[in-house]
């Protein structure tokens, strides 16, 4: 309808109540996937420190074990041949058949299975401490934070670090604590029962947890996207759905505006419709300071028709003279019927001097009319109009008022000139 917004408020939302439905889901399926990624480094790290514990155990057992039966004889060999670096009595005896044996200390034994496992898995093993017997056993530059830390009262070290190797590795770093049957190699180095003797550095490389983390990430994001998916698929079947019904809605409520605003019988707006567009129309004026004029316009006689021949009659008479305003006035003006047999017609965008052209051919037109054969009556409409001025506005109201006293004063000079008797079926 001209001059009404019929824009509903949530169908004018509706898109952005769509997408901000599509954001939000968005970063739910984002805020899942990265949660889920993030348990999922969890996992790796968790795996590689509880590896890392039980090669730490592992170690700390076989050390106890041995050290407490005092260390244990092997064949001299390539592979395990005399510790120099064990000063103990009989480190090295022959058996009765003539085999040489040299004595395994703990440490010996830790270090060549950590380079057993090196080997194999890929662990490094480390026993190490700020005065080792053996300068292999030095500490590297993180073995070395650690173990300062560990004279502070830290209890362990653990972090992800590049190794010389170039590759990541899981390091864990514990101390272990100076037991009586420790000090059969150590006493000479000062340590007593109690002391922080060194620690056993473990490494565990995290390249396979890595490879089986980026499995699973690749699988996490395959699955949450189709999950995304089919959420927009739902968001946006949902959202055309509740479109559809919003259309219908709207478009019912356009009807049933329409039909509050439009007379039944001619198709006219009624006088709220009128009303409603009229002041809109003047509020247009005043802004952009542009003349109006409004027409009021009454067919004569409609009572005599009704009473006389019939209100069936009396509807064509008033299709008739809406049938004439239509052909009289634009498009662009509010014509309307305000009820009975009132009209009011809107033109905006004249002069006053202009009005006179659409009487003039009102006129012309009812005079076409009422030369058609066999009509029962002469139509006949009283006009009256009044300028809206720009430079001197007024109300709707003071401008039908005036149109409205101009009719009924063209309405009565009409009457005065009709001979004594006369109706409308005089021609």
């Amino acid at each position: 309808m001209k001059g009404r917004d019929m824009t509903n408020p949530w169908s004018a939302n509706l898109k952005k109540y769509l997408w901000t439905l599509v954001l939000i889901w968005t970063l739910g399926i984002i805020a899942s996937l990265g949660w889920n990624i993030y348990q999922q480094k969890q996992s790796s790290l968790s795996f590689a420190r509880a590896s890392a514990e039980i090669s730490y155990n592992k170690d700390l057992i076989y050390r106890r074990w041995i050290s407490k039966q005092g260390g244990v004889y092997v064949p001299v060999s390539e592979m395990t041949p005399a510790n120099p670096y064990l000063k103990v009595p009989n480190r090295d005896i022959m058996t009765s058949n003539g085999l040489l044996l040299t004595l395994v200390n703990p440490a010996y034994m830790t270090r060549q299975i950590n380079e057993l496992a090196m080997e194999m898995h890929d662990f490094h093993g480390h026993i190490t401490s700020l005065n080792p017997i053996r300068p292999e056993n030095l500490p590297d530059s993180w073995e070395a934070e650690a173990l300062k830390k560990f004279e502070r009262g830290t209890k362990e070290s653990v972090s992800i670090e590049i190794m010389t190797s170039g590759k990541e590795y899981f390091r864990f770093m514990r101390p272990f604590v100076t037991e009586k049957s420790c000090l059969k190699c150590h006493a000479v180095q000062g340590y007593k029962e109690g002391d922080i003797r060194g620690e056993i550095s473990v490494s565990i490389p995290m390249e396979p947890l890595r490879a089986i983390e980026r499995s699973r990430m690749a699988e996490l994001t395959i699955a949450h996207s189709f999950l995304w998916i089919i959420g927009l698929v739902g968001i946006g079947a949902g959202t055309k759905r509740l479109r559809n019904q919003t259309l219908v809605r709207e478009k019912l409520e356009e009807e049933l505006f329409s039909l509050s605003i439009t007379d039944s019988l001619t198709g006219l707006l009624n006088r709220r419709g009128f009303l409603f567009l009229a002041e809109q129309q003047l509020k247009l004026a005043e802004r952009n300071k542009s003349g109006m004029v409004l027409f009021f316009a009454d067919l004569d006689g409609l009572k005599w028709i009704n009473d006389t021949l019939g209100h069936e009659e009396g509807d064509k008479a008033l299709i008739e003279a809406t049938t004439v305003l239509k052909e009289t006035f634009r498009a662009s003006d509010i014509i309307a019927r305000l009820g009975g047999d009132e009209y009011s017609v809107l033109t905006a965008d004249i002069t006053e001097e202009n009005s006179e052209a659409f009487t003039t051919r009102l006129q012309s037109l009812i005079d076409t009319q009422n030369k058609q054969d066999n009509r029962r009556y002469r139509l006949s409409i009283s006009v009256g109009c009044s300028y809206y001025d720009p430079e001197n506005p007024c109300s709707l109201d003071e401008l039908m008022a005036s149109a409205d006293k101009l009719m009924y004063e063209q309405k009565n000079i009409k009457k005065g000139l009709l001979p004594q008797g006369a109706s409308l079926s005089s021609r």
